[in-house]
């Protein structure tokens, strides 16, 4: 597993005294390491990133931090994915984390299921870092917007 940017603590700004929010922590799970690697580069700067090949390491990851948003293929070695996205979704602990599908699996057919089963996006490989990112900051949008801040309104 690898990880970098960002830190996951609160951090206060300079003079201003504002609060900062922490970096988005994001979980990529591919087998396709090359290809997760390229997509945590794509997101690195603005979000803590770890990045494992399997369901089974990425919940090992989930116990020591749980992220905000689960980057997850479709073919995974050791569970189905549409199996593992209905698990994260309809666990109390795990069922607010936003899930996104980057798979080379691209008939309507997956795109439903994945949706149906509790994904909030959903691309086909090859992916473009530059999308990537954009999905990325979108989904983070949406979270914020969901999601009351602890400090109040």
């Amino acid at each position: 597993m690898s990880a970098g940017g960002g830190d996951y603590t609160a951090r206060m700004t300079g003079r201003s005294n504002q609060y900062q929010r922490p970096a988005l922590a994001v979980l990529i799970i591919d087998p396709d390491t090359e290809n997760a690697e390229r997509l945590a580069k794509a997101i690195n700067a603005r979000c803590a990133v770890a990045v494992t090949p399997n369901a089974q390491a990425a919940l090992a990851a989930m116990r020591i931090r749980m992220p905000d948003l689960i980057v997850t293929e479709l073919d995974l070695p050791d569970v189905g994915g549409i199996d593992f996205i209905k698990t994260i979704h309809n666990t109390p602990a795990t069922r607010n984390i936003l899930l996104m599908v980057v798979t080379r699996r691209a008939t309507i057919r997956d795109k439903i299921a994945a949706f149906q089963a509790g994904a909030d996006d959903f691309l086909v490989k090859p992916v473009e870092a530059q999308l990537f990112e954009i999905h990325v900051q979108l989904l983070s949008r949406f979270r914020q917007t969901i999601q009351p801040s602890p400090f109040g309104p």
